[in-house]
């Protein structure tokens, strides 16, 4: 990974550094794809009549390009292009809003939405990862903290509030106004990459000197990973990461659950945007802050226990618009603080290397399968004996400690010293 001081003459690096709440702007793509999928989509659909386990068979499939994204996100880390990376992913991603919004009726076009929506979450995705490059070689030091803070911030506030934004919307208006609002949206925050300075010397050599620093550059990413991946410390944070501990899995189904809640439509669009938005973001934080001041595989535990509990109690709460409320809201909360866990937990791991990015990509791949297994489970487990929305609480809250315990048996064996960063 090219730094910041080897990247500009010395007399220019302090203007071409970026402004840090820049990265929380150019976050809003990203969140408006995950949220119109993790939200918006499951609610229509449930409106349609769609049971509960098939909404959550298409949300699994369509958030699997957030785990297998590692297979084309290292050609990000080649060279100076990961600007260009970007502003065609959020193009692809605006397109795509727009005809996803433009299909009639989904459930009756299940492939192709599925598909679509699946392309969507590719492009978003890859844009996700370019703005990771960017934020790793264009912030100083010193502002690397407050720069991860604001794109989470634009991660979790647009997840939630963009969402709900598509079901208010479609009330309105229709579905077709919500897509081209939503691009517009895409569009216009995406616009903010033009503020950001990307070190291009490499652009200016000879073309063979170009593919021979580009192949030196592959070697070493690829030297890295694997020295990454099959170290003993890398191997038990991959583990680490199939696990399903503080997977958010039951995000992507809220809003399908709101007719057994008899939740209103007013309560969806509150509770799933602006309450989710607020308690995530505040739970991140909390999250961070205390990844720094305990053993964060620990920390991580922990957080997925209360994770556990959280679901647990939702699903043995009477069916009720106020335990719709409440158990949203402490879920969300909780799972906020597990992403900020895990956050801390792979910083410290990959904190080095020619593949810092690559790396970090591995282990959020690796989580995000867990998303979208968990997911999928969950939808299932509301076939069981007719319980519908109560057994998927149910059973998030039972598969998380699952995941809890094979944490704290891996701790047992392997981590009760302080783990050592991969080598460089």
């Amino acid at each position: 990974m090219i730094e910041p001081e080897a990247a500009v003459p010395a007399a220019t690096t302090e203007e071409r550094y970026a402004w840090p709440p820049l990265f929380g702007l150019l976050e809003v793509p990203f969140g408006a794809a995950v949220g119109f999928l993790q939200t918006a989509v499951p609610f229509w659909l449930s409106k349609e009549g769609m049971p509960l386990a098939e909404i959550a068979l298409l949300s699994g499939t369509a958030f699997s390009p957030h785990a297998w994204k590692l297979l084309w996100v290292p050609l990000i880390d080649l060279g100076p292009w990961r600007r260009v990376w970007y502003g065609v992913s959020t193009l692809l991603t605006a397109l795509l809003l727009l005809v996803c919004a433009l299909i009639p009726e989904p459930s009756k076009n299940l492939a192709l939405y599925t598909v679509l929506l699946t392309v969507l979450q590719a492009a978003a995705t890859t844009a996700h990862a370019a703005l990771n490059g960017l934020m790793a070689i264009t912030t100083r030091l010193e502002d690397k903290g407050r720069a991860g803070g604001w794109q989470m911030a634009g991660n979790v506030g647009s997840t939630a509030l963009l969402g709900v934004l598509a079901i208010s919307l479609a009330a309105a208006y229709s579905r077709q106004v919500t897509g081209v609002i939503l691009a517009t949206l895409v569009l216009a925050s995406g616009a903010g990459i033009f503020w950001i300075t990307e070190p291009s010397e490499a652009k200016t050599e000879r073309v063979a000197s170009v593919l021979r620093a580009a192949w030196e550059r592959v070697k070493g990413i690829l030297a890295d990973l694997f020295r990454t991946a099959t170290s003993r410390d890398g191997l038990i944070m991959l583990v680490l990461c199939l696990l399903p501990v503080s997977c958010n899995a039951l995000s992507n189904l809220f809003s399908a659950m709101a007719n057994e809640y008899r939740a209103s439509e007013d309560v969806v669009k509150w509770v799933n945007g602006v309450g989710m938005a607020l308690t995530g973001a505040l739970g991140s934080l909390l999250g961070g802050w205390l990844s720094d001041r305990i053993n964060r595989k620990l920390n991580y535990a922990l957080i997925g226990a209360c994770s556990g509990l959280s679901a647990l109690a939702m699903a043995a709460a009477p069916m009720t618009e106020t335990t719709y409320i409440w158990g949203i809201l402490v879920y969300s909360f909780i799972n906020g603080a597990g992403f900020g866990a895990f956050a801390g937990m792979v910083l410290e791991m990959v904190r080095s290397g020619a593949a810092v990015t690559t790396k970090y990509t591995l282990y959020v791949a690796a989580s995000n399968f867990a998303i979208s297994y968990v997911t999928a489970l969950d939808g299932q487990a509301s076939t069981f004996r007719g319980m519908g929305a109560r057994a998927s609480i149910a059973f998030d809250g039972l598969i998380t400690f699952t995941g809890v315990m094979g944490v704290g048996l891996i701790f047992l064996l392997f981590l009760r010293k302080k783990p050592q960063p991969a080598a460089a």
